[in-house]
């Protein structure tokens, strides 16, 4: 990916043009400085009732203005003059682990076009998006900007970052908590390797500081349902160590202790108040964007 740069690269004219129809709301409303489409929770303003604009999957349905539908039969949503932007923070791994790939893309990149396309949600609802991508350290920090300009910077930086190194997930997303000082929504894209504890503590971070945290956590295919048969060497993307093996021999407990894995992954999440979201690298990555972001406004988030 070192070649491609600009959202062309990740995104097709046709994604933009169905993202462009979604919209990325947050469990609160964050302080902002710019009039985006989110109603604000600070108290003490006046609020008032400013105009209206048509309803788009992922908008909150407590806004809906059912006067209006039931005089056109269209949905409508009421905007108020007190609604203030969306921070939101996209957190990308780039450790070894992620350049696996058993088909066309690797979980990097795969990773690269989920965050591009929500980055574009976010920005194209005038919002702003930042970015922070990691492995054994915070390789990059861009802070969270709106307009067309800053969306592309963020989807040059993805591509011109190659996965490698051991993942430190968990002291690497630590001391992105300790940036974070207002409240946003953060989106961490990652396979997770890492121990469960390390998981918990770092989600459990985010929390503590009050921020809306949904995780992507990026698996290919052959990870998961282990479709090899011929004896060879396994290699460790991230220490490089190799084993020899019949995939016959080890497909029940790994498929086993993967199974176990997952679970893990989701309970911590669950516990922590923590969306979760499982991605195969041959989905489409629209259609799992559009799938997340309608679930998460039918659960009112």
């Amino acid at each position: 990916m070192a070649k491609l740069t600009g959202i062309e690269t990740l995104l097709t004219p046709q994604d933009l043009s169905r993202l462009s129809r979604l919209a990325i709301g947050s469990r609160f409303v964050v302080e902002g400085s710019l009039a985006g489409v989110h109603r604000s929770p600070l108290k003490g303003f006046s609020v008032e009732f400013a105009d209206h604009r048509q309803y788009v999957s992922g908008d909150d349905p407590r806004y809906l203005d059912w006067k209006v539908f039931a005089r056109n039969e269209r949905l409508y949503i009421r905007q108020y003059e007190e609604e203030t932007s969306l921070r939101t923070y996209l957190l990308l791994d780039a450790s070894g682990s992620m350049a696996y790939s058993s088909r066309d893309q690797s979980k990097y990149e795969f990773a690269c076009r989920c965050a591009a396309a929500l980055a574009y949600v976010v920005i194209h609802r005038q919002d702003n998006a930042g970015l922070a991508i990691f492995a054994d350290k915070c390789r990059l920090l861009l802070p969270a900007r709106g307009g067309p300009e800053h969306l592309r910077l963020l989807c040059n930086a993805m591509c011109e970052n190659q996965p490698s190194e051991p993942t430190r997930m968990g002291e690497s997303l630590h001391q992105l908590a300790e940036k974070y000082h207002k409240r946003s929504l953060v989106i961490i894209f990652s396979d997770l390797f890492t121990e469960p504890e390390a998981l918990r503590s770092v989600l459990a971070h985010f929390r503590r500081k009050r921020h809306d945290v949904i995780v992507y956590q990026i698996l290919d295919r052959a990870e998961v349902e282990f479709p090899f048969r011929d004896t060879g060497a396994f290699e460790d993307l991230e220490t490089g160590e190799k084993i020899v093996t019949s995939p016959k021999d080890i497909r029940s407990h790994y498929q086993s202790c993967l199974q176990e894995f997952l679970n893990q992954c989701r309970k911590i999440c669950a516990e922590l108040g923590v969306e979760h979201v499982l991605a195969l690298t041959d989905e489409p990555v629209v259609d799992l964007i559009i799938r997340h972001l309608h679930q998460r406004s039918l659960a009112g988030r």
